[in-house]
């Protein structure tokens, strides 16, 4: 797994020369500023396969992963509670957020103990993740270093990291 801040950008964020010494506690700050963008906009920022499950589905599942790119690749299958899976066809609409699957001729789901799983990758590629969401996990990253108590040198990096990150944020009506 690729993390979108590699340990030598992480140095230069906190002023650290070439010293590995502390590679462990920024390899740790980097996964924890990752996970807090990753809560904070319901965006998944290493891309790899998500995998969700519904039950009693309607002819429409909403994804939570995001982003899905329109050319993922999407394997579904209905799941009895016995663990035997039939794949099932359905269409995929990545136009806006939240991704949709539509069930194209039915999930012919016909028990309420079976589920719909749904396999797509979801995620940026190396090297895509937004500016800002990496701005904001270089804030983390430096205020994890200099406030290890938490204390208001890490509330105002948060408070600056969740500016950085709020248009990146699944909105809701």
């Amino acid at each position: 797994m690729v993390e979108p801040i590699g340990i030598e950008e992480a140095r230069a964020q906190i002023r650290m020369d070439g010293d590995a010494s502390r590679d462990a506690d920024l390899a740790r700050y980097i996964r924890d500023a990752r996970e807090w963008v990753e809560t904070y906009t319901g965006q998944t920022l290493i891309a790899g396969d998500a995998v969700e499950t519904f039950r009693v589905p309607g002819r429409v599942v909403t994804l939570r992963a995001w982003p899905i790119a329109s050319a993922a690749a999407l394997a579904i299958a209905v799941v009895d509670e016995d663990g035997t899976e039939v794949s099932v066809i359905g269409a995929l609409d990545t136009a806006r957020r939240p991704a949709t699957i539509r069930s194209t001729s039915g999930w012919s789901m016909t028990s309420a103990d079976q589920q719909l799983r749904v396999t797509v990758r979801a995620g940026y590629e190396p090297g895509n993740v937004p500016g800002n969401l990496r701005r904001a996990m270089l804030l983390l990253i430096a205020a994890y270093d200099a406030d290890r108590e938490g204390g208001e040198v890490f509330a105002a990096s948060e408070a600056r990291a969740r500016s950085l990150c709020r248009s990146f944020r699944r909105h809701r009506l």
